[in-house]
């Protein structure tokens, strides 16, 4: 299936932000993705590495830019969902697009079963992600997997 295929039949979209820079780009695809499907946009509970955190949205101003935002309730690259919140994990199950922009949740997500649900959007940075994916180092991914 091809993502145009997917977000066509999507009625829920589920948006995995990735660093705090990013997001100045995320919202015009944000608001695009809108129109096909509500559309939730998440970001880390507490600061890690450079990725945005709720308090970065406010602080800036961002947050009524975007339809609605949660927490992944973790501080960890990617997602832990063991250590997930309930929110985020309740929000993760009734998506059936969840787009994971960055290297970090391929290695936190790409063990869950291939249900053709998560659009992944990162650069394959590393040798073990590089070798997972089958893919030159430095190269950019999209994969709906």
């Amino acid at each position: 299936m091809t993502f145009e295929i997917k977000l066509n039949k999507t009625k829920q979209i589920l948006f995995l932000a990735d660093n705090a820079g990013e997001v100045f780009f995320d919202l015009p695809l944000v608001r695009k993705l809108a129109d096909f499907a509500p559309i939730t946009y998440v970001v880390k509970h507490s600061p890690v590495q450079n990725d945005i955190t709720l308090a970065d949205l406010d602080r800036f101003g961002l947050t009524k830019n975007l339809p609605h935002v949660i927490t992944t309730g973790t501080d960890t690259p990617g997602v832990d969902m063991a250590q997930a919140s309930d929110e985020f994990k309740a929000a993760f199950e009734a998506a059936d697009l969840v787009i994971a922009k960055g290297m970090g949740y391929w290695e936190t997500l790409s063990e869950l079963p291939a249900e053709g649900k998560l659009f992944y959007l990162l650069k394959a940075k590393c040798q073990p992600v590089v070798d997972s994916l089958n893919v030159a180092l430095n190269s950019y991914v999209a994969l709906l997997r």
